[in-house]
């Protein structure tokens, strides 16, 4: 297998409530992955760069394996499952020591014998183990290593095993052949549920890495990806209340892959008319200030005339992100989605835009020489960058809001900030008297 250009991946299987999230939350040292007592809370695969001993590899984990029956889009995940093994340069196949070996756990060993992939046995939740770790010889993998990845137990040996296999089998690449995720541009995806978000980044990509399904909340994790020069993170569906902790702390991943995007894809079901939770997940990204970019997903299923009606409708709807840019887009037939990149890549070079001292002082100059501010300006000035701040001082009155509109109308006319939310620090100076 070709190792250029991308990390060794090492794909977590194991059956349903194994503890593999709990393990790759454990090796990538964040709780990224949503981890319950439910059985299948994984649906997607959750993919991380983990270093170690001078290594650095691309760990997935991914959704337990077990009977159909007992899930309904169980076919989905195993066929994700099938495909990350089928690239993988290690499998570490878990297993449980409290439950002991299972008819599931050898139906998963013969399957894994048959892809031909290096496998490495990992016996979890030593802590509370019943069983013995030698009935698991069973599957033909060797001994398994003892772990409790919920008590930080085994790991560092697990690491250790990790990279020396890794090694020894020729995987991992030389520095110059290791891919940097540092220039890539970081694109979170939020919306509400069966909007079509995931759907929106198998097409993106050009393969199919979400699961998709018209069940409700079938997305849990934030699940990324990169496709150059981006690096897209799909995610749970945000609404108002959640039916289970599971639905709850999906939404606090979501909310969380926030902080680490630069621009932010809010897609929107343009067949339903624009709700209160819709704004109240674009108003996130503007609180966030990441550059903002609104997908009115599934265009196909409108006409011609229904879209020229629609979008004025959008434009009242959404006037608190005039700035933002709306373009309509369709996962099913690819409609406007080399459109949407290209406009990813201009909102996230608005969002790095600087404006030199002496061009903002001389703006600053030309809006003074044609209007009078209805309170006086000690000073204007900018304070920070990604995403712009500026600050206006003014002496004994407050600066009104309709100034403070008017004035971000004229910076964006002279500068830009195409897709970037402007941010104002307002301060009153007060006079001294003697």
């Amino acid at each position: 297998m070709n190792t250029a250009k991308r990390l060794p991946k090492v794909v977590i299987v194991g059956k349903v409530n194994a503890g593999k999230s709990t393990l790759f939350n454990r090796l990538v040292r964040k709780p990224l992955a949503v981890t319950a007592a439910t059985p299948g809370v994984t649906r997607d695969r959750l993919r991380k760069p983990v270093s170690w001993g001078g290594v650095t590899f691309e760990l997935v984990d991914t959704g337990g394996l077990y009977p159909p029956h007992e899930d309904e889009i169980f076919e989905r995940v195993v066929r994700h499952i099938e495909h990350e093994v089928k690239e993988a340069d290690l499998v570490l196949f878990l297993v449980d020591l409290k439950e002991g070996l299972t008819p599931y756990d050898e139906e998963i060993g013969r399957w894994l014998r048959r892809t031909g992939r290096p496998v490495l046995l990992v016996a979890n939740k030593a802590d509370v183990k019943r069983k013995d770790p030698l009935e698991f010889l069973k599957l033909g993998f060797g001994e398994p290593l003892e772990i409790s990845a919920e008590h930080n137990r085994g790991i560092t040996h697990l690491l250790d095993t990790i990279v020396e296999t890794l090694e020894r089998k020729g995987r991992v690449p030389g520095p110059e052949e290791t891919p940097s995720r540092e220039d890539l541009i970081r694109v979170s995806i939020l919306g509400k549920p069966n909007v079509g978000k995931s759907s929106l980044l198998n097409a993106l990509v050009g393969r199919e890495i979400s699961v998709i399904s018209e069940v409700p909340g079938t997305t849990r994790d934030a699940v990324d990806f990169v496709h150059e020069p981006f690096l897209f993170v799909d995610t749970a569906g945000l609404k108002r209340r959640y039916r289970d902790e599971l639905e709850y702390f999906a939404a606090v991943r979501t909310e969380r892959s926030l902080h680490f995007a630069e621009v932010v894809i809010v897609v929107l079901d343009i067949t339903q008319p624009i709700t209160r939770m819709d704004k109240r997940i674009i108003g996130l990204a503007v609180e966030e200030g990441k550059g903002v970019v609104i997908a009115l997903n599934k265009a196909d299923l409108l006409s011609s005339k229904e879209r020229r009606e629609k979008f004025p409708e959008v434009q009242r709807e959404l006037d608190f992100v005039e700035w933002a840019p709306k373009l309509f887009t369709s996962a099913k037939t690819g409609e406007g989605l080399d459109y949407l990149k290209d406009v990813l890549v201009r909102v996230h070079q608005e969002r790095k835009k600087r404006i030199p001292k002496r061009d903002l002082l001389a703006f600053w100059d030309e809006v003074l020489e044609q209007y009078t501010p209805p309170a006086r300006v000690s000073r204007f000035a900018a304070l920070h960058w990604e995403p712009p701040e500026f600050l206006i001082e003014t002496v004994d009155r407050d600066m009104p809001g309709h100034f403070v509109r008017f004035l971000e109308k004229k910076l964006r006319e002279r500068f830009g900030f195409w897709g970037v939310p402007i941010r104002w620090t307002l301060r009153r100076k007060r006079k001294r008297h003697p």
